[in-house]
């Protein structure tokens, strides 16, 4: 690799020395009028061959600095690891999704949908299933904006900072389990089945 970044500097020099050689044998050695065609015409202190030289210098260092910040990536070698076919670098995927890790995610999501289904049909049960609609004061079929809408307004109404009642942190308790059930779409719809059993 590094032969290579030799091989492209020599490239490059060679080109600037025969651009600059190139120039000067234009010109005759002696600094000539300057060019009067449109965009050629730049200054009378530059010709347009120095302009193509500098652009040409230019772009091979913004190549060299693009080189230099990438040389890690490019003289990068494999490691031992990497080199050998090892039976769990073939199943990494497999390893990284069906690994112990992921399991507290699993724990989170799944028991707690089969909490809350025991809970309702534990209150079902004991006919202590509350109206969570009437806690918030919304039809059976509400929307959930309105059921948004409705909480923010009992939320100030009863929120425990703005009343001292003891009876508020109950109803705030309330509404906010209410809240919980009615705005989650799959725990309304467990919630819905035993509760329109009990009603109906």
């Amino acid at each position: 690799m590094r032969l290579i970044f030799a091989a492209l500097a020599l490239a490059l020099l060679s080109t600037i020395v025969l651009q600059s050689q190139s120039a000067y044998s234009q010109q005759g050695g002696l600094v000539v009028e300057r060019p009067t065609r449109g965009s050629e015409e730049i200054s009378e202190y530059y010709n347009v061959n120095d302009v193509r030289l500098a652009m040409a210098i230019v772009g091979a260092a913004v190549v060299g600095v693009f080189l230099y910040l990438a040389r890690e990536i490019i003289l990068r070698r494999k490691t031992e690891y990497e080199k050998k076919n090892y039976a769990s670098k073939q199943n990494r995927d497999y390893e990284k999704y069906h690994s112990d890790w992921n399991a507290d995610d699993e724990d989170f999501i799944g028991p707690r949908k089969r909490k809350s289904a025991d809970e309702f049909r534990k209150m079902f049960d004991e006919a202590t299933l509350p109206n969570y609609y009437n806690v918030l004061g919304v039809s059976v079929d509400a929307t959930l904006e309105e059921i948004k809408r409705k909480y923010r307004q009992l939320v100030k109404e009863y929120h425990p900072d703005r009343t001292k009642d003891a009876k508020s942190a109950e109803k705030f308790a309330e509404i906010t389990s209410a809240y919980e059930v009615l705005s989650d779409e799959e725990q309304r719809k467990m919630y819905d089945s035993y509760f329109k059993t009990s009603v109906g």
